[in-house]
């Protein structure tokens, strides 16, 4: 992995208008989580054990926030590594959800940062679209769903079990891990690994009541 691209340290305001509060108002919300002992979507419901902000400099590609959570039962241990963007769009020419899925990439094959089948990855982003609520989410949940690839591909496939848009999002997800992975193909079991660990979670924060 020594030729791994990574994304330059910046600050978030310069990749979206109002990034920067936008992201503290995110890491607002799971700091006062934390401390109400609630839990995070994506993950097991166990409370919150710390939050570890830009950790860039310790490691992670997906670096605006990591949220750790632990099992008081017996202490196992969880994370969550976020990257944060207070607008996007999920298309294959968009270079900052490329940014998003190749520093998601770098990490997902990272044991180091990151822990397969324990660990998870979220892009949250505000209120998200239509098409992202009707093609990522449903392709998303049905990857976690399925037992194996071949489930998986056989059903988004499937005219009338699946739609044109989860389609076309499998598609934006698969031209995105290959610029990831220098310009190889990813195999079919590695994209549904992939798509198993990843969520995206939209969060309306423009307004009071969001």
């Amino acid at each position: 992995m020594s030729n791994i691209k990574s994304k330059r340290l910046s600050n978030s305001f310069s990749t979206g208008s109002g990034g920067a509060t936008f992201e503290a108002h995110i890491q607002t919300l799971f700091v006062v989580l934390m401390l109400a002992r609630g839990f995070v979507p994506g993950m097991p419901l166990w409370p919150i054990k710390k939050i570890k902000l830009q950790g860039k400099h310790a490691g992670y590609d997906t670096d605006d926030l990591i949220i750790f959570t632990e099992n008081p039962a017996n202490n196992q241990q969880c994370k969550l590594l976020v990257q944060i963007k207070h607008a996007i769009k999920t298309t294959d020419k968009n270079s900052i959800f490329g940014e998003v899925i190749q520093s998601a990439w770098n990490d997902f094959n990272n044991p180091v940062v990151f822990t397969k089948w324990n660990d998870a990855i979220a892009l949250m982003t505000g209120s998200l679209s239509q098409m992202d609520i009707d093609g990522i989410r449903p392709l998303l949940e049905r990857s976690r769903s399925c037992e194996n690839p071949e489930e998986f591909f056989r059903d988004t496939n499937l005219a009338n079990f699946s739609s044109n848009g989860q389609r076309e999002k499998l598609n934006i997800f698969r031209k995105h891990l290959k610029q990831a992975n220098n310009g190889a193909d990813v195999s079919d079991q590695v994209v549904f690994d992939f798509l198993k660990h990843f969520h995206l979670l939209g969060y309306d924060l423009d307004i009071k009541s969001g």
